[in-house]
């Protein structure tokens, strides 16, 4: 699933493919399908058999910016999720449940060390989809729908890889590290400076 990634990659950041793992276990599958209750979306599963997030201690990025969490790491995540406090969404986009921030059912596989994580959503409200691919900012209590499917977040940053809206982050390059900085139409992690969601802005003034 990330062959054509790894390429890009090898010529535009070298230093992220190098922190690629290899492939998961498959045991580890089933414990995390035993903390989430639900059933691991085939696409998912594809991802880790590709390689099983970045390995430790390496500073590098990956789909929106956000980091690429072994399953070791979400394992882990879910069960903080379980202790902390869970307010309402201030705001959700179509498709996500508002009644909660964190919850089992939402698989942080990205996390971007501040107050965001990449999700994949296994319990969607009727006008969602399935493990839809989700951010979640728990400082301000919003969650945007970006993706359907891993499948299709995985095919849209190889073209946005492709067609050059990744660019190195120029501060990181001084200090030897290659970190992805997506244009801000494509940076749900300020969502809040980015014309493509001033709706959220609008929806929060007005609630």
């Amino acid at each position: 699933m990330l062959s054509k990634i790894k390429e890009m990659l090898q010529v535009k950041a070298p230093l992220i493919e190098k922190a690629f793992q290899s492939p998961v276990e498959i045991l580890k599958f089933s414990e995390l399908e035993s903390l989430t209750l639900s059933k691991l979306p085939t696409e998912f599963k594809s991802l880790y058999l590709s390689s099983n997030g970045f390995k430790e201690n390496e500073y590098a990025n990956l789909f929106y910016g956000f980091s690429f969490s072994s399953i070791e790491k979400i394992i882990s995540k879910l069960g903080m999720i379980e202790s902390s406090s869970n307010d309402s969404l201030q705001y959700a986009d179509k498709g996500i449940k508002r009644e909660y921030t964190f919850s089992n059912k939402r698989i942080p596989f990205g996390d971007d060390n501040g107050t965001s994580l990449l999700c994949i959503d296994l319990d969607p409200t009727e006008d969602g989809t399935y493990g839809q691919v989700i951010l979640l900012d728990y400082d301000m209590n919003v969650a945007l729908k970006l993706n359907n499917s891993i499948q299709e977040l995985v095919d849209q940053f190889e073209e946005e890889l492709e067609n050059n809206k990744y660019s190195l982050q120029e501060d990181a390059l001084e200090d030897g590290v290659h970190w992805l900085e997506p244009i801000r139409e494509l940076d749900p992690i300020n969502w809040f400076n980015s014309p493509r969601w001033q709706y959220v802005n609008e929806a929060l003034k007005n609630s």
